[in-house]
């Protein structure tokens, strides 16, 4: 009885040791009773798990016009314009405004810019009259997309704020009473 229990223990062992080396290398997939979330399938920094197939659309993707004549064709402000246009919305625009525009642009829009004479270019003013006579879909389309050095902010400013941000954009295009 001693002896077969002094063999069962050395056969564990055997197989302890046998189970613990790995012949194919250490890059080999091992199995586990009961695998960990470490274990599961892992996605590189700014990548989607599952990429779509090509030329697929989501059901929920907006499709902007291609050009800023098409914008002005096909899109409309769902606020409206002039003074039906609600104080919230208004509000709302400015905020988004002086965020995401003044600092470029100038809290007036005439484009002494906030940063001074830092930046390299000359800043557009966007109460020029030729800017003034363009439509809504105009500043959308340029507000998404981005234009000659304005970054695209079509990620950080959605659809429902541009379009309070345009709303207020017209304010400022309005002449003011002196």
């Amino acid at each position: 009885m001693k002896h077969l229990a002094t063999k069962l223990a050395l056969t564990a062992l055997t197989l302890t040791g046998v189970s613990a080396c790995n012949p194919h290398g250490r890059n080999t997939t091992k199995l586990q009773y009961m695998p960990d979330m470490a274990d599961n399938p892992t996605v590189k920094t700014q990548e989607s798990y599952l990429n779509p197939p090509d030329g697929s659309v989501t059901i929920n993707a907006i499709l902007y016009p291609e050009s800023p004549a098409q914008a002005e064709q096909e899109l409309r402000n769902p606020f409206g314009e002039g003074p039906q246009v609600s104080q919230d919305v208004r509000t709302n625009g400015k905020l988004m405004f002086d965020t995401y525009c003044a600092v470029c642009h100038g809290l007036d829009g005439k484009g002494k810019s906030l940063l001074g004479d830092a930046y390299p270019v000359p800043i557009p003013d966007i109460t020029r009259p030729e800017l003034v006579a363009r439509k809504d879909g105009y500043f959308f389309l340029q507000i998404s997309n981005g234009g000659n050095m304005m970054p695209s902010y079509a990620h950080a400013i959605s659809p429902h704020e541009r379009w309070q941000l345009i709303t207020y954009l017209r304010t400022l295009q309005s002449p003011q009473p002196k």
